[in-house]
């Protein structure tokens, strides 16, 4: 009954030290950063205390310890039922970061109304106290921003030593099976790629040749908001029988095609890598829960414009801003690869005549290059260049550019795309060119 009344604060407070309890080497960092007065509850402020003297004195944390340590100001049984709510209160060790967060800014913001509340007290104070007032707690409040700042800090040797460690173990970011593109290294875990293009380029056909190629040995959700299920399987079924995708839209199969298609569904009935979503109302809420689902190696998000706001009020950038950081934090905590396709600003369709667009072109927040490791910009191709094409030997030529890596090269890479197929690959022979800082791109 207790657990039930206890406010957001406190349950975030008790969430906290139970993943400091179950995980205390995990929760170091995080407790060398805070400070007692974070936690209002006695209980919580007390066994607060306690962990942190036995980690700072270099001694393991223990419950028993922990508890007749907090239970010199407090009765035993009460701080023994109290560890026992932190421990239910805590889903998961993994989100002590999240609880920490939470504390934080719970503590800066009752500085700072207390604060505000003595500046506005009825003749408590002048004009000029207000001002030193103010200035006291800005310069406190930046005080507590630099302290967690610098608690990240790490010696020299033991970067060095954590990077080594990290180069032995081995590699488990997601392959295509392409080694023109695989070079790039850009979809590795806990990673956010952007996939963007002017309207007509392929964009889609692209993603859906990478989802393709990535459900051979990983899980794949792909979530499509432009159009139904069932349109995207009419793609595949071309891409996999190489029939023209207009005899599956116009349904004008002969009974030799009919065969082809019945051979080629039967190898993908065995094709269990795959989770394909229309919810076409889904947010970014809704999408988080299916991500915890299905819980796949790498989402596709097609587009990340389509998906409906959390609240009607916000602006666009505001909406997308919100999209783009908590697919972010998504992609760091469930340990996948999310990539995002964005759609291009109007000046970037109608004024940019380069070969590609730029990461300024992307559409709707600034977040979305912000937040990504890596950006890929499929080849423009203008009106006059979607020509219809028909038969087995007929192709586009175009290209990738790699315009962000964060973790590796950037570079262009020349593609082969069948429109007929949807089908896309790599040129034969690419001759790789490092971009460098080599801008604006040829045309």
């Amino acid at each position: 009954m207790q657990q039930a009344t206890m406010t957001r604060q406190q349950t975030t407070q008790r969430a906290f030290l139970g993943a400091a309890l179950m995980d205390p080497d995990g929760a170091r960092d995080y407790v060398t950063r805070m400070v007692p007065a974070m936690f209002e509850d006695g209980v919580c402020h007390d066994i607060f205390t306690a962990i942190q003297q036995l980690i700072y004195s270099g001694s393991p944390v223990d419950v028993i310890t922990v508890i007749n340590t907090a239970a010199n100001g407090h009765p035993a049984d009460d701080v023994k039922v109290a560890v026992m709510q932190m421990a239910e209160t805590c889903p998961s060790v993994s989100n002590i970061g999240s609880y920490a967060a939470q504390i934080l800014e719970d503590h800066r913001y009752r500085l700072l109304t207390g604060d505000l509340m003595k500046c506005l007290a009825k003749d408590a104070m002048d004009s000029d106290s207000i001002c030193r007032q103010l200035r006291r707690t800005l310069a406190m409040q930046d005080a507590i921003r630099s302290t967690q700042a610098d608690s990240t800090a790490r010696d020299f040797d033991a970067v060095l030593d954590a990077t080594l460690a990290r180069l032995k173990e081995p590699d488990d970011s997601l392959k295509l099976g392409w080694p023109e593109l695989d070079r790039f290294g850009v979809f590795g875990r806990q990673r956010v790629c952007v996939v963007a293009g002017r309207p007509g380029c392929g964009k889609t056909d692209f993603s859906l040749n990478l989802a393709s190629r990535l459900s051979k040995k990983y899980r794949v959700y792909y979530l499509t908001l432009e159009e139904a299920a069932e349109a995207l399987m009419d793609r595949i079924l071309s891409k996999v029988a190489r029939i023209d995708s207009s005899k599956l839209t116009n349904k004008t199969l002969d009974p030799h095609e009919w065969e082809i298609i019945d051979n080629a569904a039967a190898r993908l009935r065995q094709h269990h890598n795959m989770m394909i979503d229309s919810d076409s109302n889904l947010t970014i809420d809704g999408l988080e829960a299916k991500l915890m689902q299905y819980k796949p190696d790498v989402a596709f998000i097609d587009h990340i414009g389509l998906l409906s706001p959390t609240d009607p009020r916000q602006t666009e950038y505001q909406r997308i801003s919100e999209i783009t950081r908590r697919l972010k934090v998504a992609a760091m905590k469930m340990g996948i690869v999310i990539v995002e396709l964005c759609q291009i600003n109007r000046s970037g369709v109608k004024g940019n005549e380069g070969r590609f667009c730029n990461l300024e072109d992307l559409r709707g927040s600034g977040t979305i290059e912000q937040d990504a490791n890596s950006a890929i910009f499929v080849e423009n191709k203008r009106p006059e260049d979607s020509q219809e094409l028909r038969g087995e030997n007929m192709y586009k030529d175009t290209a990738i550019m790699y315009a962000k890596n964060r973790e590796g090269p950037t570079g262009v890479v020349s593609m082969r795309w069948q429109p007929q197929y949807h089908q896309w690959q790599p040129a034969p022979k690419e001759d790789f060119e490092e971009m460098g800082e080599q801008m604006p791109w040829p045309q």
